[in-house]
């Protein structure tokens, strides 16, 4: 073929070679033998590849394919038989017309002109090359096809093994994950098999996941693929929406940061998580600048209740804002996989089209999805910068015309809190009830921080001077000095089983001031969604901002959450 295109004749095919050549001189042997062995290995290669194109459109019940791959298959078995037959008749000492004529008799299942000279004879009155060579030939085509037959099998006992384990459908409130199938049918047999993701927090795990791929989405994101230490999957499952918390120790200090699972559940092996490199971000800049391909990081998770896996609703609007679009996009690749029936709508606001993450692949999921509806408001558009959607902070107007009816529709929002804010007012506007809207926010939730007091705190009361005692053994007397000021002496928060004690300005949280007195209180998303940092009031009152991780008899028991409650008065917290 290059001979051709550059101009040259294009080869010779093996029996006009072979009938060129008037004896068997060296040379003559040297290439034919060259060439058998050529063919040989051209057979094998393509055989194989013939017999994995077949297996892939058997799975996908492709008969096309299945047709074209089975014709590959002759096509390289002829090949291998017309190597092999070269080689057969050099062993037996025939000239080179002799050889093609072996060669082409073999090709038109014709009987020999003549009977060929007695020589060795193996099993069943063949020569033993030609046995040997057969017998190889035969035991290749076998496991080729026992390697077929074999992946056929872990494929179907995958699926039963996710079916088995998939959750009992059950009955669920508008706002949470449904393990209700969705009412149209999948694409193929496989994704039929997929089961409905279990509800949050399910089965939270904790241990070392390691980096398999690093790709860089946008000038200052990069998406980090994990993937277990030594599991062909991960170890535990999540809901579209859910994020996990890392940990790591980075100069000799303890963080943890919380990201969204990118990736959609019905990709076993691995988790995918997209972090935006922020200056003033110890996290995200150790992920950025320190972590590479093969290195390990703590995980702890799944956790978060900002879900959807397309039930109890027929529609879904996905707002978010810069880096906010990583849980929308686990939303959008689980329902494009599982061929959810439902209109999905993401409207999106960026800073500029070069931070746009994920534009190559949505533009991608658009062509294939009809009902896939995305929208996109740059604040800033760069000079030469070709944009062809929406310019500005997102509008009333933008949004009617991204997303017509929303005011019925379900609505999940994530971004920068100031962002999140500027929608709701919006979308409260636009006549949308507030129970049909989810929200996450990146970083933490922003609430209104009551005003300091003027006049100094009362002592602490009788009771908790004496629950103190009682706890520690009078190693809290009354009138101690708080340690470790947080701020300006606004109230007085006391921990129990600790035995310590510090001031309370209204900005801080409890947990912002026990991390400073060094009280353990575990911790992970920081905005109260994920629950592991919730502590007993023991007494006194708090204000919380988020509290979606408390559920009723949470808040019947005086249960609080470390990460968002604040007070002006004196609290004590079993910690």
């Amino acid at each position: 073929m290059m001979g051709s295109m550059m101009g040259g004749p294009p080869p010779k095919q093996l029996y006009p070679q072979l009938m060129e050549l008037p004896a068997m001189t060296p040379e003559a042997r040297a290439k034919i033998e060259a060439d058998a062995h050529g063919r040989i290995n051209a057979g094998n290669a393509a055989l194989v590849q013939a017999y994995d194109d077949y297996h892939r459109a058997m799975t996908s019940n492709d008969t096309a394919a299945m047709s074209a791959a089975a014709s590959r298959q002759h096509a390289a078995l002829a090949e291998l038989e017309s190597g092999t037959a070269a080689l057969r008749a050099l062993a037996e000492g025939q000239a080179p017309r002799q050889v093609a004529l072996t060669w082409f008799r073999d090709q038109m299942n014709l009987a020999p002109a003549e009977v060929p000279a007695a020589g060795p004879v193996g099993p069943l009155g063949l020569s033993w090359f030609h046995f040997i060579s057969m017998t190889a030939v035969t035991l290749f085509a076998l496991t080729m096809a026992a390697f077929a037959a074999s992946r056929r099998r872990r494929s179907i006992a995958l699926v039963n093994r996710l079916t088995s384990a998939a959750p009992a459908p059950a009955p669920h409130p508008v706002g949470q994950p449904t393990s209700a199938p969705p009412p149209a049918p999948p694409r193929t047999a496989e994704v039929t098999a997929l089961p409905r993701i279990a509800p949050p927090n399910s089965n939270t795990w904790s241990g070392a996941m390691r980096i398999t791929a690093i790709h860089r989405e946008t000038p200052h994101v990069k998406t980090f693929r994990l993937a277990a230490s030594d599991e062909a999957r991960i170890p535990f499952t999540f809901a579209p929406g859910q994020f996990l918390t890392f940990s790591a120790t980075v100069d000799g200090k303890t963080l943890r940061r919380s990201y969204s699972i990118a990736s959609p559940p019905t990709r076993t092996s691995y988790v995918e998580i997209t972090v935006k490199r922020e200056d003033d971000g110890e996290f995200s800049r150790y992920l950025h600048d320190r972590m590479s391909v093969g290195d390990t990081l703590q995980v702890r998770g799944p956790s978060g209740a900002f879900t959807f896996d397309g039930g109890n609703a027929d529609s879904i609007v996905l707002i978010a804002g810069g880096v906010g679009i990583t849980p929308m996009m686990c939303v959008i690749r689980y329902l494009t996989d599982t061929t959810w029936p439902g209109e999905i709508f993401l409207v999106c606001a960026i800073r500029s089209p070069e931070e746009f993450i994920f534009r190559e692949e949505l533009e991608y999921l658009q062509r294939r999805w009809p009902k896939l509806h995305v929208a996109a408001a740059v604040a800033a558009r760069s000079e030469g910068t070709a944009w062809m959607g929406l310019e500005g902070q997102l509008s009333k107007d933008a949004i009617v015309h991204a997303v017509p009816g929303i005011e019925k529709r379900r609505i999940h929002l994530c971004g920068p809190p100031p962002m999140m804010e500027a929608i709701r007012r919006v979308l409260a506007e636009l006549g949308v009830p507030s129970d049909q809207i989810k929200t996450e926010a990146f970083g933490p939730a922003m609430g209104l921080v009551p005003p300091p007091r003027p006049s100094p705190p009362p002592s602490p009361p009788a009771s908790v001077t004496q629950l103190l005692r009682r706890v520690e053994g009078d190693t809290a007397p009354a009138g101690r000095p708080p340690e470790g000021d947080a701020g300006p002496a606004t109230a007085t928060l006391s921990f129990a089983r600790s035995g310590k004690a510090a001031s309370l300005p209204p900005d801080k949280t409890v947990l912002e001031v026990a991390e400073k007195l060094g009280v353990p209180i575990d911790y992970s998303c920081r905005v109260g969604t994920c629950g592991f940092c919730k502590i007993r009031l023991l007494a006194g009152q708090v204000t919380m901002e988020v509290q979606d991780a408390l559920t009723d008899e949470d808040k019947a028991s005086g249960i609080i959450l470390a990460c968002q409650a604040r007070s002006l008065g004196n609290v004590t917290v079993d910690a």
